[in-house]
């Protein structure tokens, strides 16, 4: 593991991941709602969305430590017109704010939904172009002939979608378990209300503060019963199933990207062949077998879903989350044979 750069793994590896949470609820949202209703694929999404913002928060505040001096940090952002560098920290800031800001209007229901899903897109599009950004730094080292290709950006956006669709299809199981958990014990409903969006008290009066509401909101959004039949199951059970699905196709993506960089750096140049070689080593080989762990798993998942009643999410909340937790420690394994293939030309 190269140790020396895991600021930056944890930096790009995590903020990957939340951009491509971020795009994966837009595309449920915008798929699943015409079919189950917008409350519906709310009431299924919305916890998901506030797990983004630590996480890129997090990363961010990793990548700092990469730096011998933070407050370098404001002298890369004068070269935002030439510098893919100072491009990713703005393109980062910016997608962390959008992305807070449309938590916090979703969470209170502040404007309408076009003015939220208007905020959204801003956001998946700016996160979009900090995970380009991200990928250009690399790839445009003309003289690091790892780098310098096309399979940096396929492998970065790569790890986006795989990461991003596996998060978001475990917060939605867990947030279903604790709902079917709920309906076991008897715990009584606690749907949102008018009153718990608003700030009233029910009677038109403003006897809600923020704290209030916050806490009401939070308790419906686990308290609310859920059922075999209720259509938030059918809707997350759908949702989890093509997260499933796609989540396969891109590790079978990232397993032919590797086939193909490997083979080109192969023929390349004496520093291209030198990068060749970290891709033959014992911990490269562990992270694509803990990859295809993951894509078993998930597999598993898939069938399970297809093929028996949806009574209790508990196992296949664990199927989900080991498969998420495979697929980070592998991404990180992967980013860390990224950085050890930077042989230069000449040098």
């Amino acid at each position: 593991m190269n140790l020396h750069e895991l600021p930056m793994i944890i930096f790009t590896v995590f903020a990957q991941m939340s951009v491509g949470a971020f795009v994966a609820l837009g595309v449920i949202n915008v798929v699943g709602t015409p079919k189950y209703g917008r409350e519906t694929i709310e009431r299924v999404t919305d916890p998901a969305i506030y797990a983004i913002g630590p996480t890129l928060v997090f990363g961010l505040i990793a990548s700092m430590f990469h730096m011998n001096d933070i407050t370098n940090t404001l002298n890369v952002l004068r070269n935002w017109d030439t510098s893919w560098l100072s491009r990713e920290i703005i393109l980062g800031v910016g997608f962390a704010g959008l992305g807070f800001l449309f938590a916090i209007m979703q969470w209170f229901k502040i404007a309408s939904h076009t003015i939220r899903q208007a905020i959204a897109l801003l956001a998946a599009i700016v996160g979009l172009g900090l995970v380009y950004s991200m990928s250009m730094i690399y790839a445009t080292v003309e003289t690091i002939p790892a780098w310098n290709t096309w399979s940096v950006p396929v492998q970065f956006f790569a790890t986006t979608f795989l990461l991003g669709a596996l998060a978001v299809g475990a917060a939605i199981l867990i947030h279903m378990s604790i709902r079917f958990r709920s309906s076991d014990n008897g715990t009584p409903a606690a749907p949102a209300t008018d009153s718990t969006v608003d700030g009233t008290d029910g009677d038109g009066k403003g006897g809600v503060g923020l704290l209030q509401k916050t806490k009401l909101q939070a308790r419906s959004m686990t308290r609310e019963r859920l059922t075999v039949d209720s259509p938030d199951t059918k809707a997350g059970v759908q949702i989890i199933r093509w997260i499933a699905i796609t989540s396969v196709v891109v590790g079978v993506i990232i397993f032919i990207n590797y086939i193909f960089h490997i083979i080109n750096l192969a023929t390349g140049v004496p520093e291209a062949q030198l990068a060749a070689e970290e891709y033959q080593s014992g911990f490269f080989f562990v992270r694509l077998a803990l990859l295809g762990i993951a894509a078993v798993l998930l597999a598993v998942f898939t069938y399970r879903t297809a093929n028996q009643e949806f009574k209790n999410p508990k196992t296949l909340t664990i199927l989900m989350m080991t498969a998420l937790v495979l697929a980070v420690v592998t991404e990180f394994m992967g980013r860390s044979v990224h950085y050890d293939t930077l042989f230069r030309v000449g040098m």
